[in-house]
Protein backbone atom coordinates (compact mmCIF):
# COMPACT_ATOMS: atom_id res chain seq x y z
CA UNK A 1 0.00 0.00 0.00
CA UNK A 2 1.94 3.42 -1.11
CA UNK A 3 2.82 6.28 1.88
CA UNK A 4 -0.08 7.85 2.22
CA UNK A 5 -2.98 5.82 0.89
CA UNK A 6 -3.65 5.10 5.31
CA UNK A 7 -4.89 8.52 5.18
CA UNK A 8 -7.72 7.14 2.51
CA UNK A 9 -10.66 5.82 4.15
CA UNK A 10 -12.10 2.25 2.79
CA UNK A 11 -15.09 2.01 0.55
CA UNK A 12 -16.04 -1.45 1.09
CA UNK A 13 -18.70 -4.13 -1.06
CA UNK A 14 -20.78 -6.17 0.88
CA UNK A 15 -18.80 -9.16 0.62
CA UNK A 16 -15.86 -7.24 2.33
CA UNK A 17 -18.41 -5.80 5.00
CA UNK A 18 -20.07 -8.91 5.82
CA UNK A 19 -16.19 -9.90 5.92
CA UNK A 20 -15.11 -7.50 8.34
CA UNK A 21 -18.52 -8.16 10.62
CA UNK A 22 -17.65 -11.92 10.91
CA UNK A 23 -13.91 -11.07 12.04
CA UNK A 24 -15.24 -8.76 14.44
CA UNK A 25 -17.60 -11.38 15.51
CA UNK A 26 -15.19 -14.38 15.61
CA UNK A 27 -11.95 -12.47 17.30
CA UNK A 28 -13.68 -10.20 19.13
CA UNK A 29 -16.66 -12.07 20.65
CA UNK A 30 -19.42 -8.91 19.46
CA UNK A 31 -22.34 -10.40 18.93
CA UNK A 32 -24.16 -9.74 15.73
CA UNK A 33 -27.37 -8.46 18.01
CA UNK A 34 -24.92 -6.32 19.67
CA UNK A 35 -23.52 -4.69 16.52
CA UNK A 36 -27.11 -3.99 15.28
CA UNK A 37 -27.64 -2.26 19.05
CA UNK A 38 -24.49 -0.35 18.17
CA UNK A 39 -25.19 0.32 14.72
CA UNK A 40 -28.90 1.39 15.21
CA UNK A 41 -27.87 4.16 17.82
CA UNK A 42 -25.42 5.43 16.05
CA UNK A 43 -27.80 6.01 13.19
CA UNK A 44 -30.31 7.66 15.68
CA UNK A 45 -27.89 9.86 16.89
CA UNK A 46 -26.76 11.05 13.43
CA UNK A 47 -30.35 11.43 12.64
CA UNK A 48 -31.12 13.73 15.34
CA UNK A 49 -27.97 15.53 14.37
CA UNK A 50 -29.34 16.35 10.94
CA UNK A 51 -33.26 16.37 11.75
CA UNK A 52 -33.53 17.51 15.41
CA UNK A 53 -34.84 17.97 17.74
CA UNK A 54 -37.73 15.81 16.37
CA UNK A 55 -39.10 15.32 20.07
CA UNK A 56 -43.06 15.28 19.90
CA UNK A 57 -42.75 14.81 15.79
CA UNK A 58 -43.53 11.53 14.28
CA UNK A 59 -40.58 9.10 12.40
CA UNK A 60 -42.33 6.15 10.25
CA UNK A 61 -39.87 3.97 9.65
CA UNK A 62 -39.74 0.96 6.94
CA UNK A 63 -38.28 -1.98 8.11
CA UNK A 64 -37.58 -5.26 5.92
CA UNK A 65 -37.02 -8.76 7.36
CA UNK A 66 -33.17 -8.83 7.02
CA UNK A 67 -31.01 -6.79 9.30
CA UNK A 68 -31.23 -3.63 7.55
CA UNK A 69 -35.03 -4.20 8.90
CA UNK A 70 -32.97 -5.20 12.45
CA UNK A 71 -31.24 -1.99 12.40
CA UNK A 72 -34.33 -0.03 11.56
CA UNK A 73 -36.24 -1.51 14.72
CA UNK A 74 -33.30 -0.13 17.14
CA UNK A 75 -33.31 3.10 15.34
CA UNK A 76 -37.67 3.14 16.07
CA UNK A 77 -36.65 2.00 19.95
CA UNK A 78 -34.48 4.92 20.40
CA UNK A 79 -36.53 7.45 18.91
CA UNK A 80 -39.05 6.31 20.65
CA UNK A 81 -36.99 7.01 24.33
CA UNK A 82 -36.39 10.16 22.77
CA UNK A 83 -40.35 11.45 22.50
CA UNK A 84 -40.82 10.91 19.35
CA UNK A 85 -43.57 9.19 18.14
CA UNK A 86 -42.83 6.36 15.66
CA UNK A 87 -45.17 4.14 13.83
CA UNK A 88 -42.65 1.02 11.94
CA UNK A 89 -44.06 -0.68 9.19
CA UNK A 90 -43.23 -4.13 8.31
CA UNK A 91 -42.84 -6.20 5.39
CA UNK A 92 -43.01 -9.56 6.70
CA UNK A 93 -44.89 -11.06 9.73
CA UNK A 94 -42.85 -11.80 12.66
CA UNK A 95 -41.98 -15.04 12.56
CA UNK A 96 -40.24 -14.37 8.92
CA UNK A 97 -38.30 -12.09 10.46
CA UNK A 98 -33.95 -12.65 11.14
CA UNK A 99 -32.81 -13.93 14.24
CA UNK A 100 -31.18 -11.01 15.29
CA UNK A 101 -34.25 -8.36 13.34
CA UNK A 102 -36.48 -10.81 15.58
CA UNK A 103 -34.60 -10.15 18.67
CA UNK A 104 -34.58 -6.45 18.29
CA UNK A 105 -38.65 -6.50 17.50
CA UNK A 106 -38.71 -8.10 20.67
CA UNK A 107 -37.26 -5.54 22.67
CA UNK A 108 -39.66 -3.05 20.51
CA UNK A 109 -42.61 -5.12 21.81
CA UNK A 110 -41.32 -5.15 25.13
CA UNK A 111 -40.74 -1.34 25.35
CA UNK A 112 -44.75 -0.64 23.96
CA UNK A 113 -46.19 -3.17 26.70
CA UNK A 114 -44.04 -0.87 29.65
CA UNK A 115 -43.94 2.82 30.28
CA UNK A 116 -45.07 5.80 28.46
CA UNK A 117 -42.49 5.39 25.42
CA UNK A 118 -44.04 2.61 24.35
CA UNK A 119 -47.61 4.58 24.27
CA UNK A 120 -45.67 6.60 21.08
CA UNK A 121 -45.28 3.31 19.36
CA UNK A 122 -47.65 2.49 16.86
CA UNK A 123 -46.65 -1.16 14.44
CA UNK A 124 -48.49 -2.02 10.88
CA UNK A 125 -47.77 -4.22 7.99
CA UNK A 126 -46.84 -2.19 4.72
CA UNK A 127 -49.07 -4.55 2.62
CA UNK A 128 -51.69 -1.74 1.94
CA UNK A 129 -50.55 1.05 0.78
CA UNK A 130 -54.22 2.98 0.96
CA UNK A 131 -54.07 2.49 4.56
CA UNK A 132 -50.41 2.97 4.66
CA UNK A 133 -50.90 6.58 3.06
CA UNK A 134 -54.08 7.37 5.63
CA UNK A 135 -51.82 6.37 8.18
CA UNK A 136 -48.96 8.74 6.74
CA UNK A 137 -51.98 11.59 6.30
CA UNK A 138 -52.90 11.11 10.28
CA UNK A 139 -49.51 11.16 11.72
CA UNK A 140 -47.89 13.98 9.37
CA UNK A 141 -44.20 12.20 9.75
CA UNK A 142 -41.34 14.53 10.00
CA UNK A 143 -38.99 11.83 8.64
CA UNK A 144 -39.03 8.49 6.62
CA UNK A 145 -36.11 5.66 7.80
CA UNK A 146 -35.65 3.35 5.05
CA UNK A 147 -34.47 0.01 6.30
CA UNK A 148 -36.03 -2.28 3.93
CA UNK A 149 -32.85 -3.66 2.09
CA UNK A 150 -29.66 -3.73 3.35
CA UNK A 151 -26.04 -4.26 1.20
CA UNK A 152 -25.97 -7.82 -0.79
CA UNK A 153 -29.36 -6.88 -3.12
CA UNK A 154 -28.10 -8.41 -6.61
CA UNK A 155 -31.50 -8.36 -8.69
CA UNK A 156 -34.65 -6.27 -8.95
CA UNK A 157 -36.40 -5.23 -6.02
CA UNK A 158 -39.53 -7.52 -5.74
CA UNK A 159 -43.14 -7.31 -4.54
CA UNK A 160 -43.96 -5.43 -1.61
CA UNK A 161 -40.96 -3.86 -1.07
CA UNK A 162 -40.99 -2.47 -5.01
CA UNK A 163 -44.10 -0.57 -3.80
CA UNK A 164 -43.39 0.49 -0.53
CA UNK A 165 -40.02 2.14 -2.58
CA UNK A 166 -42.47 3.89 -5.33
CA UNK A 167 -45.02 4.68 -1.96
CA UNK A 168 -41.92 6.71 0.07
CA UNK A 169 -40.10 8.57 -3.22
CA UNK A 170 -43.56 10.50 -3.31
CA UNK A 171 -43.78 11.61 0.20
CA UNK A 172 -42.96 14.85 0.31
CA UNK A 173 -40.79 14.66 4.09
CA UNK A 174 -37.45 13.56 3.82
CA UNK A 175 -36.20 10.06 3.62
CA UNK A 176 -32.84 9.20 5.25
CA UNK A 177 -31.55 5.34 4.39
CA UNK A 178 -29.57 3.19 6.89
CA UNK A 179 -26.77 1.56 5.23
CA UNK A 180 -27.81 1.85 1.54
CA UNK A 181 -30.80 3.10 -0.17
CA UNK A 182 -33.17 0.13 -0.71
CA UNK A 183 -32.93 -1.04 -4.52
CA UNK A 184 -29.16 0.44 -4.79
CA UNK A 185 -26.54 -2.04 -5.71
CA UNK A 186 -23.83 -1.74 -2.95
CA UNK A 187 -21.03 -2.76 -5.04
CA UNK A 188 -21.45 -1.00 -8.57
CA UNK A 189 -24.63 2.35 -7.71
CA UNK A 190 -26.70 0.60 -10.15
CA UNK A 191 -30.49 0.96 -9.65
CA UNK A 192 -32.16 -2.60 -9.47
CA UNK A 193 -35.39 -1.65 -11.07
CA UNK A 194 -36.31 0.75 -8.83
CA UNK A 195 -34.80 2.39 -5.39
CA UNK A 196 -35.27 4.81 -2.78
CA UNK A 197 -33.91 8.43 -3.36
CA UNK A 198 -33.13 8.96 0.16
CA UNK A 199 -32.19 12.55 1.33
CA UNK A 200 -29.41 11.56 3.71
CA UNK A 201 -27.69 8.47 4.22
CA UNK A 202 -26.36 6.75 7.39
CA UNK A 203 -23.95 3.96 7.07
CA UNK A 204 -22.32 1.68 9.10
CA UNK A 205 -18.64 0.95 9.83
CA UNK A 206 -17.73 2.50 6.19
CA UNK A 207 -19.34 3.73 3.38
CA UNK A 208 -20.46 0.81 0.44
CA UNK A 209 -18.63 1.26 -2.75
CA UNK A 210 -22.02 2.17 -4.31
CA UNK A 211 -22.83 4.84 -2.31
CA UNK A 212 -19.95 6.69 -4.19
CA UNK A 213 -20.31 5.22 -8.03
CA UNK A 214 -23.14 4.91 -10.50
CA UNK A 215 -26.47 6.32 -9.35
CA UNK A 216 -24.91 6.44 -5.78
CA UNK A 217 -24.64 9.96 -5.29
CA UNK A 218 -27.58 11.31 -5.78
CA UNK A 219 -29.65 8.28 -4.63
CA UNK A 220 -28.01 8.40 -1.19
CA UNK A 221 -27.77 12.33 -0.80
CA UNK A 222 -24.97 13.18 1.52
CA UNK A 223 -23.22 9.69 3.73
CA UNK A 224 -22.65 10.27 7.07
CA UNK A 225 -20.58 6.69 8.82
CA UNK A 226 -21.21 5.41 11.80
CA UNK A 227 -18.21 3.37 13.70
CA UNK A 228 -20.26 0.34 14.84
CA UNK A 229 -16.94 -1.16 16.78
CA UNK A 230 -15.12 -3.07 13.83
CA UNK A 231 -11.42 -2.28 14.02
CA UNK A 232 -9.88 -0.07 11.93
CA UNK A 233 -7.15 -2.31 10.69
CA UNK A 234 -9.69 -4.64 10.04
CA UNK A 235 -11.99 -2.48 8.18
CA UNK A 236 -8.09 -1.60 6.13
CA UNK A 237 -7.35 -5.46 5.36
CA UNK A 238 -11.25 -5.61 3.70
CA UNK A 239 -10.54 -2.65 1.77
CA UNK A 240 -7.64 -4.87 -0.23
CA UNK A 241 -10.83 -6.99 -1.78
CA UNK A 242 -11.30 -6.77 -5.15
CA UNK A 243 -13.90 -4.29 -5.99
CA UNK A 244 -13.10 -1.95 -2.65
CA UNK A 245 -11.92 1.41 -3.05
CA UNK A 246 -10.59 3.93 -1.09
CA UNK A 247 -11.25 7.61 -0.99
CA UNK A 248 -9.13 10.55 -1.72
CA UNK A 249 -8.28 13.05 1.40
CA UNK A 250 -6.68 16.24 1.54
CA UNK A 251 -4.33 14.44 4.58
CA UNK A 252 -3.28 12.12 1.94
CA UNK A 253 -2.53 14.69 -0.97
CA UNK A 254 -0.69 17.07 2.00
CA UNK A 255 1.92 13.55 2.27
CA UNK A 256 2.31 12.77 -1.26
CA UNK A 257 2.15 16.26 -2.67
CA UNK A 258 6.77 16.79 -2.31
CA UNK A 259 7.17 20.85 -0.49
CA UNK A 260 10.15 22.61 -2.00
CA UNK A 261 13.81 22.76 -0.90
CA UNK A 262 14.50 26.53 0.18
CA UNK A 263 17.61 25.97 -2.68
CA UNK A 264 15.48 24.64 -4.95
CA UNK A 265 15.95 25.47 -8.85
CA UNK A 266 14.16 24.58 -12.07
CA UNK A 267 15.39 21.21 -12.53
CA UNK A 268 15.63 20.19 -9.70
CA UNK A 269 12.11 20.29 -9.15
CA UNK A 270 11.05 18.05 -12.23
CA UNK A 271 11.42 18.52 -16.00
CA UNK A 272 8.10 17.32 -17.71
CA UNK A 273 7.15 16.87 -21.89
CA UNK A 274 3.72 17.61 -23.28
CA UNK A 275 3.48 15.71 -26.88
CA UNK A 276 0.47 16.77 -28.33
CA UNK A 277 -1.41 19.50 -31.02
CA UNK A 278 -2.69 19.11 -33.95
CA UNK A 279 -3.87 21.89 -36.53
CA UNK A 280 -7.30 22.04 -35.25
CA UNK A 281 -6.56 21.01 -31.55
CA UNK A 282 -3.81 23.44 -29.92
CA UNK A 283 -5.38 24.54 -26.72
CA UNK A 284 -5.31 21.08 -25.45
CA UNK A 285 -1.08 20.29 -25.39
CA UNK A 286 -1.34 24.16 -24.25
CA UNK A 287 -3.51 23.48 -20.91
CA UNK A 288 -1.40 19.92 -20.35
CA UNK A 289 1.57 21.88 -19.98
CA UNK A 290 0.11 24.45 -18.46
CA UNK A 291 -1.13 22.13 -15.45
CA UNK A 292 2.07 20.66 -15.18
CA UNK A 293 3.42 23.83 -14.61
CA UNK A 294 1.13 24.82 -12.45
CA UNK A 295 1.17 20.89 -10.43
CA UNK A 296 4.78 21.99 -9.87
CA UNK A 297 7.01 21.02 -12.30
CA UNK A 298 10.08 23.04 -12.46
CA UNK A 299 10.53 23.27 -16.17
CA UNK A 300 8.11 22.23 -18.61
CA UNK A 301 8.62 21.85 -22.88
CA UNK A 302 6.02 21.62 -24.66
CA UNK A 303 6.59 19.34 -28.84
CA UNK A 304 4.03 19.77 -31.13
CA UNK A 305 4.30 19.14 -34.97
CA UNK A 306 6.08 21.83 -36.96
CA UNK A 307 2.82 22.59 -38.46
CA UNK A 308 1.03 24.53 -35.19
CA UNK A 309 4.28 25.31 -33.49
CA UNK A 310 4.11 29.18 -34.23
CA UNK A 311 0.35 28.99 -33.12
CA UNK A 312 1.05 26.42 -29.81
CA UNK A 313 4.29 28.98 -28.81
CA UNK A 314 2.01 32.03 -29.19
CA UNK A 315 -0.28 30.18 -26.58
CA UNK A 316 2.49 29.07 -23.74
CA UNK A 317 4.35 32.18 -23.09
CA UNK A 318 6.66 30.55 -20.12
CA UNK A 319 6.98 26.80 -21.70
CA UNK A 320 9.34 26.52 -24.33
CA UNK A 321 8.00 24.29 -27.90
CA UNK A 322 9.54 22.09 -29.88
CA UNK A 323 8.58 21.37 -33.57
CA UNK A 324 8.35 17.71 -34.73
CA UNK A 325 8.56 17.05 -38.53
CA UNK A 326 5.19 16.48 -39.83
CA UNK A 327 3.79 16.12 -43.19
CA UNK A 328 0.16 15.60 -44.99
CA UNK A 329 0.10 12.00 -42.78
CA UNK A 330 0.95 13.50 -39.82
CA UNK A 331 4.12 13.32 -37.72
CA UNK A 332 6.92 11.71 -39.59
CA UNK A 333 8.36 9.17 -36.88
CA UNK A 334 11.78 8.32 -37.28
CA UNK A 335 12.64 12.11 -37.93
CA UNK A 336 9.77 13.08 -34.90
CA UNK A 337 11.64 10.79 -32.46
CA UNK A 338 15.27 12.34 -33.77
CA UNK A 339 13.88 15.57 -32.69
CA UNK A 340 12.87 14.52 -29.62
CA UNK A 341 15.47 12.75 -28.30
CA UNK A 342 17.21 15.36 -26.22
CA UNK A 343 13.92 16.50 -24.55
CA UNK A 344 13.43 12.98 -23.78
CA UNK A 345 17.20 12.57 -22.06
CA UNK A 346 16.37 15.40 -20.02
CA UNK A 347 12.67 14.70 -18.90
CA UNK A 348 11.38 13.73 -15.38
CA UNK A 349 7.29 12.85 -17.05
CA UNK A 350 5.83 12.64 -20.40
CA UNK A 351 2.33 13.14 -21.44
CA UNK A 352 1.74 12.24 -25.06
CA UNK A 353 -1.78 12.79 -26.53
CA UNK A 354 -3.68 16.08 -25.88
CA UNK A 355 -4.70 17.40 -28.97
CA UNK A 356 -2.05 15.32 -31.01
CA UNK A 357 -5.14 13.81 -33.67
CA UNK A 358 -5.00 10.95 -35.20
CA UNK A 359 -3.35 10.84 -38.55
CA UNK A 360 -1.52 7.59 -39.71
CA UNK A 361 2.16 8.98 -39.28
CA UNK A 362 1.08 10.45 -36.12
CA UNK A 363 -0.02 7.55 -34.49
CA UNK A 364 2.64 5.28 -35.91
CA UNK A 365 4.93 7.32 -34.10
CA UNK A 366 2.99 7.32 -30.65
CA UNK A 367 3.07 3.23 -31.03
CA UNK A 368 6.89 3.90 -31.29
CA UNK A 369 7.49 6.17 -28.84
CA UNK A 370 5.57 4.69 -25.94
CA UNK A 371 7.76 1.48 -26.25
CA UNK A 372 10.66 2.95 -26.90
CA UNK A 373 11.19 5.80 -23.52
CA UNK A 374 11.94 4.61 -20.34
CA UNK A 375 10.26 8.04 -19.05
CA UNK A 376 7.56 7.80 -16.65
CA UNK A 377 4.80 8.63 -19.84
CA UNK A 378 1.10 9.19 -19.27
CA UNK A 379 -0.96 8.52 -22.34
CA UNK A 380 -3.90 11.02 -22.67
CA UNK A 381 -6.60 11.55 -25.57
CA UNK A 382 -5.30 10.29 -28.84
CA UNK A 383 -2.32 8.90 -27.57
CA UNK A 384 -4.71 6.30 -26.13
CA UNK A 385 -6.36 5.93 -29.59
CA UNK A 386 -3.56 4.92 -30.86
CA UNK A 387 -3.01 2.11 -29.22
CA UNK A 388 -6.63 0.79 -29.38
CA UNK A 389 -5.58 -1.94 -32.36
CA UNK A 390 -4.07 -4.11 -29.50
CA UNK A 391 -3.11 -2.48 -26.54
CA UNK A 392 -2.31 -6.06 -24.71
CA UNK A 393 0.60 -5.99 -26.99
CA UNK A 394 1.84 -2.39 -26.63
CA UNK A 395 1.51 -2.69 -22.97
CA UNK A 396 3.75 -5.76 -22.97
CA UNK A 397 6.07 -4.12 -24.92
CA UNK A 398 6.48 -1.02 -22.69
CA UNK A 399 9.61 0.23 -20.24
CA UNK A 400 7.85 3.00 -18.76
CA UNK A 401 5.94 3.11 -15.77
CA UNK A 402 2.06 4.31 -17.28
CA UNK A 403 -0.77 6.37 -16.47
CA UNK A 404 -3.64 5.70 -18.46
CA UNK A 405 -6.55 8.26 -18.57
CA UNK A 406 -9.40 7.16 -20.62
CA UNK A 407 -13.16 8.15 -20.48
CA UNK A 408 -15.80 5.77 -21.03
CA UNK A 409 -15.48 5.41 -24.84
CA UNK A 410 -11.65 5.68 -25.04
CA UNK A 411 -11.76 2.70 -22.55
CA UNK A 412 -13.83 0.92 -24.51
CA UNK A 413 -11.84 1.52 -27.87
CA UNK A 414 -8.78 0.18 -25.35
CA UNK A 415 -10.39 -2.73 -23.65
CA UNK A 416 -13.14 -4.04 -26.87
CA UNK A 417 -16.50 -2.56 -27.28
CA UNK A 418 -18.24 -5.45 -25.04
CA UNK A 419 -16.40 -4.55 -21.77
CA UNK A 420 -19.07 -4.07 -19.06
CA UNK A 421 -18.71 -1.04 -17.31
CA UNK A 422 -21.64 -1.38 -14.98
CA UNK A 423 -18.91 -2.22 -12.05
CA UNK A 424 -16.31 0.31 -12.81
CA UNK A 425 -14.24 -0.21 -9.84
CA UNK A 426 -13.53 -4.15 -10.60
CA UNK A 427 -13.62 -3.45 -14.46
CA UNK A 428 -10.42 -0.37 -14.01
CA UNK A 429 -8.92 -2.71 -11.21
CA UNK A 430 -8.90 -6.11 -13.55
CA UNK A 431 -7.37 -3.88 -16.27
CA UNK A 432 -4.97 -2.45 -14.58
CA UNK A 433 -3.53 -5.48 -13.19
CA UNK A 434 -3.62 -7.20 -17.14
CA UNK A 435 -1.73 -3.67 -18.72
CA UNK A 436 0.16 -2.97 -15.93
CA UNK A 437 0.06 0.22 -16.16
CA UNK A 438 -2.21 2.72 -13.59
CA UNK A 439 -5.41 3.46 -15.28
CA UNK A 440 -7.41 6.29 -14.27
CA UNK A 441 -10.79 6.01 -15.28
CA UNK A 442 -12.69 9.01 -15.50
CA UNK A 443 -16.71 9.76 -14.93
CA UNK A 444 -18.60 10.89 -11.62
CA UNK A 445 -16.19 9.40 -9.92
CA UNK A 446 -13.06 9.09 -11.33
CA UNK A 447 -10.87 6.27 -10.31
CA UNK A 448 -7.21 5.29 -9.76
CA UNK A 449 -6.59 1.84 -10.31
CA UNK A 450 -2.78 0.62 -9.48
CA UNK A 451 -1.41 -2.30 -11.10
CA UNK A 452 -1.35 -3.84 -7.79
CA UNK A 453 -4.85 -3.63 -6.55
CA UNK A 454 -4.81 0.29 -4.97
CA UNK A 455 -7.80 1.90 -6.20
CA UNK A 456 -9.16 5.18 -5.05
CA UNK A 457 -12.34 7.06 -5.65
CA UNK A 458 -12.33 10.72 -6.78
CA UNK A 459 -14.68 12.77 -3.97
CA UNK A 460 -15.43 15.89 -6.70
CA UNK A 461 -19.27 16.90 -5.89
CA UNK A 462 -19.40 19.35 -8.54
CA UNK A 463 -20.55 19.45 -12.32
CA UNK A 464 -17.96 22.59 -13.25
CA UNK A 465 -15.99 19.67 -14.33
CA UNK A 466 -18.22 18.82 -17.12
CA UNK A 467 -16.01 21.32 -19.75
CA UNK A 468 -13.68 21.03 -22.56
CA UNK A 469 -9.86 20.67 -21.53
CA UNK A 470 -10.30 19.59 -17.76
CA UNK A 471 -8.86 15.99 -19.37
CA UNK A 472 -6.00 17.53 -20.39
CA UNK A 473 -5.71 19.49 -17.54
CA UNK A 474 -5.53 16.10 -15.49
CA UNK A 475 -3.25 14.56 -18.27
CA UNK A 476 -1.03 17.71 -17.38
CA UNK A 477 -1.23 17.49 -13.66
CA UNK A 478 -0.23 13.84 -13.70
CA UNK A 479 2.61 14.68 -15.77
CA UNK A 480 4.17 17.60 -13.51
CA UNK A 481 3.63 15.66 -10.17
CA UNK A 482 5.30 12.18 -11.97
CA UNK A 483 8.31 14.72 -12.62
CA UNK A 484 8.63 15.49 -8.71
CA UNK A 485 9.28 12.14 -8.14
CA UNK A 486 5.46 10.68 -7.26
CA UNK A 487 4.68 7.20 -8.01
CA UNK A 488 2.13 6.51 -10.57
CA UNK A 489 -0.88 5.99 -8.02
CA UNK A 490 0.18 8.85 -6.29
CA UNK A 491 0.69 10.93 -8.61
CA UNK A 492 -2.46 10.48 -10.22
CA UNK A 493 -4.59 10.34 -6.92
CA UNK A 494 -3.18 13.78 -6.34
CA UNK A 495 -3.85 15.10 -9.46
CA UNK A 496 -7.52 13.79 -9.32
CA UNK A 497 -7.99 15.14 -6.02
CA UNK A 498 -6.52 18.81 -6.48
CA UNK A 499 -8.41 19.35 -9.70
CA UNK A 500 -11.36 17.96 -8.12
CA UNK A 501 -10.68 20.41 -5.03
CA UNK A 502 -10.05 23.57 -7.58
CA UNK A 503 -13.47 22.75 -9.26
CA UNK A 504 -14.84 23.09 -5.92
CA UNK A 505 -14.01 25.90 -4.75
CA UNK A 506 -14.78 27.31 -8.27
CA UNK A 507 -18.11 26.44 -8.10
CA UNK A 508 -18.39 27.79 -4.56
CA UNK A 509 -18.20 31.57 -5.70
CA UNK A 510 -18.97 30.70 -9.53
CA UNK A 511 -22.26 29.39 -11.51
CA UNK A 512 -20.49 25.82 -11.92
CA UNK A 513 -22.02 26.12 -15.93
CA UNK A 514 -19.24 28.63 -16.45
CA UNK A 515 -16.03 27.26 -15.55
CA UNK A 516 -13.22 26.42 -18.48
CA UNK A 517 -10.08 24.49 -18.52
CA UNK A 518 -8.48 28.02 -18.12
CA UNK A 519 -10.53 28.90 -15.04
CA UNK A 520 -9.65 25.23 -13.82
CA UNK A 521 -5.82 26.02 -14.24
CA UNK A 522 -5.91 29.61 -12.74
CA UNK A 523 -7.70 27.89 -9.37
CA UNK A 524 -5.03 25.33 -8.60
CA UNK A 525 -1.80 27.66 -7.21
CA UNK A 526 -5.16 29.21 -5.12
CA UNK A 527 -6.49 25.68 -3.78
CA UNK A 528 -2.94 24.56 -3.81
CA UNK A 529 -2.18 27.40 -0.82
CA UNK A 530 -5.53 26.82 0.92
CA UNK A 531 -5.82 23.27 1.11
CA UNK A 532 -2.60 21.45 0.79
CA UNK A 533 0.17 23.46 2.42
CA UNK A 534 2.11 23.66 -1.04
CA UNK A 535 5.28 25.85 -0.47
Amino acid sequence: MPHGVAHCPPALTADAMRAADRYTIDEYGLSGRTLMEVAGRGCTERIQDAYGPLRGDAVMVLCGKGNNGGDGLVVARHLATNGVRVHVVLTSPPDALSEDAAHTLSLLRHLQANGAAGQRITVGRGGDLDALSETANALRPRLYVDALLGTGLTSDVREPVRSLVDWVNERTAPTVALDVPTGLHSDTGAVLGTAVRADRTVTMAAPKVGLRVGEGPPHAGPVDVVDIGIPPFVLDRAAAQPGCARQTTDAAVRAWWPPRRHDAYKYSVGTALVVGGAPQYTGAPALAARAAARSGAGYVQCACPETVQPTLAGRLSTVPTRALPADDAGLVPDAALTALAEALETADALVVGPGLGRAPGTEAFVRRLVVETSVPLVLDADGLNALADDMDAWAARREAPWVLTPHAGEFRRLAGEAVDLTDRVRTAQAYARRWGATCVLKGAPSIVAGTEGTTLLGRTHTSALATAGSGDVLAGQCAGLLAQGLAPVPAATTALHVGGAAAERYAATHDPRSMTATDLIETLPRVAAERFGAQ
